[in-house]
């Protein structure tokens, strides 16, 4: 199976994935960047839509957005909600979003919702992203510290046995990489908003978390693993785990940074 096919199968399997904090944490990025009547988005990875729905109502009927993704599941709920608003503006492609090449200076906006370390080209995708939007438009994007959802204790339970396992977050892991990353790919005015979303767990969900094996990363060596060599990693896993535990339990980092960036 390839990486692309996993990443169809795993979304394509969330048919729930819409609940307040999904939502809540998607829309956060009107916090930070707002539309104006009349403009033209593009929400990459879209999903079920929530980003681009309240972009065409923003935008009115006089402007227009495009959503895009690969997953038809999350892509026909999408649909639904868009006749239910009666949304006459906003369109949805099934593509991928590394191959999606539109226009140059198209789009006022580009948006990405908790997607963009899904590409395994980080930079091409900022580079497209710059060449398609208008100047003076910006793109908004949401990412994950390197260590949040336990990671790094994935990473290490993995050396540990041999095993070197990229980090999905570490490309975009901290403010000073985005704003590497940024600069790089010729954005300017860069904001990074930090928002912690984290809590203390059980010990025993902590452990539950990650079961040795699934991982989404297009270079993941968990694989080609025999089943006893995952029972050892996963033993590693619950060790790093039980190391973390305090009177309060595991923290478990969900620290998101909201990224604006123009281009001016």
């Amino acid at each position: 199976m390839t990486y692309k096919q996993e990443i169809i199968n795993f979304y394509n399997a969330r048919t729930n994935y819409d609940n307040d904090v999904t939502l809540n944490r998607a829309i956060a990025l009107f916090d930070y960047v707002t539309l104006s009547p009349g403009q033209s988005v593009l929400d990459v990875a879209t999903g079920t839509g929530n980003i681009a729905i309240i972009s065409a109502q923003k935008v009115g009927p006089s402007g227009y957005v495009i959503g895009i993704d690969i997953a038809t599941e999350l892509l026909k709920i999408a649909q639904q909600k868009i006749q239910a608003e009666n949304l006459s503006n906003v369109g949805l492609i099934e593509v991928d979003a590394e191959a999606y090449q539109p226009e140059a200076d198209k789009f006022d906006a580009i948006y990405c919702s908790y997607a963009i370390v899904l590409f395994p080209n980080i930079p091409k995708i900022l580079e497209n992203w710059y060449r398609c939007l208008k100047f003076g438009g910006f793109i908004a994007f949401t990412c994950s510290s390197e260590n949040s959802y336990l990671a790094l204790s994935i990473v290490e339970a993995c050396a540990k046995n041999g095993i070197t396992l990229p980090n999905l977050h570490e490309p975009l892991g901290t403010p000073e990489r985005i704003q590497q990353v940024l600069t790089q790919a010729k954005f300017n005015q860069i904001q990074i908003h930090p928002r912690q979303m984290g809590t203390y767990i059980s010990l025993e969900e902590a452990q539950s978390r990650w079961n040795g094996q699934f991982w989404l990363h297009i270079d993941n060596p968990l694989r080609e693993l025999t089943p006893p060599k995952i029972c050892q990693i996963k033993a590693s896993y619950d060790e790093e785990i039980a190391a973390l535990e305090t009177e309060q339990g595991v923290w478990y980092e969900e620290l998101i940074y909201y990224v604006v960036a123009r281009k001016t």
